[in-house]
């Protein structure tokens, strides 16, 4: 296999924002990286400008350190599936899962026909090999379209967004069995998605990718549990982190549901900072009076109303309001507007165990294990609570 360096991959646009922006990294021979990100993020834009068929500005790509700015599309050798998956229409899915594979000089007919027989029973083609795309619906024209990469024998593979026309329960299935079968042939593949739990779920990396460049790389527990900026740590996570503005004052951290107690190295990467952002994961919200919550010890731990409660199976999420001062409500809207993207709410989410006897207006007490909780600067989005 291939492995695939970007080294400052820049695209310029045509306002003062670049459509990609100094995109640097690496995916090693024979890794998965999945790329997640808002729509809109420039992820299809990047897998096309490593594939051939967008040119940079500047900025390089290499494929097994070699690099190939000047090498075309086709002398790439690159397998891309694309999100709009188009089929030759008059060809039928045997031909279709073929047709790439088939423009390569030297292949094996017999080898070609066993991988599709292979392929096309992990995609559950086999019984419509022989019908023709307008007989198929938009499911199974993308597995078709999956199919066909899977299939070729390339020095690269992209998919973008390779399984948004899966019903919610074959989605699982197929994105399984695609994910195995790159990782048994040990092949050098990109994914695309704008769902975060499948991004953290198949790839050996991630890459968060937010107006045209790349927040954070990382395994997926590295990203979930130390997020280098606030648009990482906001976007990550079903549901995502609660993003509380809070305010500094002398060795505590003022939110508006309670304190927080801060040690030296924290009040000194703070500095003369007026707000803050604390950053709490539903799931590190625990009640005071259950077993989890009262193993805790060194805590953040305050009482307040249940806004609302949704009930989820094995879980329930308690919704708990808070007010702002108008001069952090506009700080946190000036933020948004930067980031292009939502972050912030009126109210934190704690994520409880489903069988808590919990109810609507009742009275909660809740507790936090303090080194859970990040602190981010809100206008450069740094992660604060990380060492520098």
């Amino acid at each position: 296999m291939t492995s695939i360096e970007l080294r400052n991959l820049t695209t310029d646009g045509a306002g003062d924002r670049p459509l990609l922006d100094d995109i640097s990294l690496t995916v090693p021979d024979g890794t998965t990286l999945a790329i997640t990100g808002p729509a809109g993020a420039g992820k299809t834009r990047l897998l096309r400008t490593i594939v051939g068929l967008e040119e940079q500005s500047s900025g390089d790509v290499l494929l097994d350190d070699i690099v190939v700015n000047a090498v075309d599309a086709r002398g790439r050798d690159v397998a891309m599936v694309f999100e709009d998956f188009e089929l030759h229409p008059h060809l039928d899915v045997f031909d279709n899962l073929a047709f790439s594979s088939i423009l390569r000089k030297g292949y094996d007919k017999d080898a070609l026909s066993d991988r599709i027989d292979e392929v096309a029973e992990l995609l559950a083609l086999t019984d419509l090999l022989e019908l023709r795309p307008a007989e198929l619906d938009e499911a199974q024209r993308q597995r078709v379209a999956l199919g066909r990469s899977l299939v070729r024998d390339a020095n690269v593979y992209l998919f973008d967004a390779p399984f948004t026309a899966q019903s919610e329960r074959v989605r699982t299935h197929v994105r399984s069995v695609t994910i195995q079968r790159q990782q048994e042939a040990s092949r050098t593949s990109i994914f695309t998605t704008n769902n975060v739990e499948e991004a953290l779920s198949t790839a050996d990396r991630v890459a968060v990718m937010h107006q045209g460049f790349i927040h954070q790389i990382g395994t997926p527990r590295e990203l979930y549990d130390r997020p280098a900026d606030m648009f990482v740590a906001g976007y990550l996570g079903s549901p995502p982190m609660n993003l509380v503005p809070a305010v500094p004052d002398g060795q505590q951290l003022v939110l508006p549901l309670g304190t927080m107690r801060l040690d030296q190295p924290l009040i000194d990467r703070i500095g003369d900072r007026s707000v803050v952002v604390a950053g709490i994961r539903p799931e590190h919200c625990h009640d005071a009076t259950g077993t989890e919550g009262g193993a805790v010890t060194d805590r953040v731990e305050f009482t307040t109303r249940i806004d609302d409660l949704e009930w989820r199976g094995s879980r329930q999420l308690a919704y708990l309001g808070y007010d702002l001062a108008p001069e952090v409500e506009a700080l946190i809207g000036e933020v948004e507007d930067l980031l292009e993207f939502d972050l912030f709410q009126s109210f934190l989410v704690a994520q409880l165990p489903a069988d808590s006897v919990l109810a609507a207006g009742m009275s909660i007490r809740v507790v936090i294990p303090r080194h859970r909780i990040h602190v981010f600067d809100p206008q450069t989005g740094e992660n604060l609570t990380l060492p520098q």
